[in-house]
């Protein structure tokens, strides 16, 4: 579903051909969507076959192979706004970090505490990136700014920052987790 969601919105935009499509992708959401390069083209071949997505120009550039340049349609929009609303009323709010968080019982004291020092850091690391984001988005607002989505990335980091420093300090016990 986000593979779909993710092409279909960006052909919302503009007709593009499935190389500019996995470009947009890594230059708007980097390292916070694990999108494959060949899952694109399957979902852009699916996208074609239901009447989503057509087919709109060839470009050829050099000696590269043809590019196809895709369309959204009409069914296209409507599918597409129709996952964006079962997407908000019916997805669980979890994060894949979760899925670690429940056997961390399997890590000794020592290992337990190191993780929590490892993701901290990563974290910071990661609310850098983030912010730096958020300022140039601020700085030059565009139609497709991306500022909703780093400021919520944002949020979540805090929270995750939050919730390790309360390990840190003992406020929530590694041993009961």
């Amino acid at each position: 579903m986000k593979i779909e969601i993710t092409i279909l919105g960006l052909l919302m935009e503009e007709n593009l051909y499935g190389y500019e499509i996995k470009k947009k992708i890594v230059e708007r959401l980097e390292d916070y969507v694990d999108i494959k390069f060949g899952s694109i083209y399957y979902a852009i071949k699916k996208s074609v076959e239901n009447g989503w997505v057509k087919k709109v120009g060839t470009e050829k550039e050099g000696g590269n192979p043809e590019r196809y340049i895709y369309q959204i349609m009409p069914a296209g929009r409507k599918y597409y706004k129709k996952m964006l609303k079962q997407y908000f009323e019916h997805n669980m709010i979890h994060f894949d970090i979760d899925i670690v968080l429940m056997f961390l019982n399997s890590l000794s004291a020592d290992q337990k505490e190191q993780f929590t020092e490892d993701r901290l850091e990563y974290i910071k690391d990661k609310m850098n990136v983030i912010r730096e984001k958020i300022e140039a988005e601020e700085k030059n607002p565009e139609e497709n700014s991306q500022i909703h989505v780093y400021s919520y990335l944002e949020n979540h980091l805090k929270a995750e920052m939050n919730w390790l420093k309360s390990l840190k300090k003992g406020e929530i016990s590694l041993v009961e987790m």
